[in-house]
């Protein structure tokens, strides 16, 4: 019977410049590997790290920790509305983006309410 590639493995080309090639021509070999194994074991670990770096929705870390401190920020009255997405913390947190807003406006509302709570930017 022939060599049959599993159907679990499809088959994926792409294009690059001779001087790519070469390079992972040469590194391949250097470990004695074939160009499309050392391909496969690259990316492999690209999508790895991307996937412990983001959410599930494939937001960065680093962007989502930068949204939830724009949030306590905002809540803790430290800074103004501007570059806070209720919709993006939403979706990356689970919980319904409206309720997110919902909470602003009843801290908002309890500052408002309370002497000596510090008033939100504006």
């Amino acid at each position: 019977m022939p060599n049959q590639r599993a159907k679990d493995r499809p088959r994926v080309q792409f294009v690059c410049d001779q001087k790519l090639a070469d390079d992972l021509q040469g590194w391949a070999d250097s470990e004695n590997r074939s160009r499309s194994n050392l391909i496969e074991t690259l990316l492999f670990e690209v999508v790895s790290e991307r996937e412990r770096s983001s959410d599930p929705h494939g937001l960065p870390t680093s962007e989502l920790i930068d949204q939830l401190k724009k949030f306590l920020q905002l809540l803790t009255g430290d800074r103004e509305r501007n570059g806070i997405s209720y919709v993006l913390l939403g979706q990356t947190l689970g919980i319904d983006p409206e309720k997110l807003h919902e909470l602003y406006v009843l801290v908002e509302e309890c500052r408002a309410k309370q002497p000596g709570i510090r008033e939100a930017k504006s």
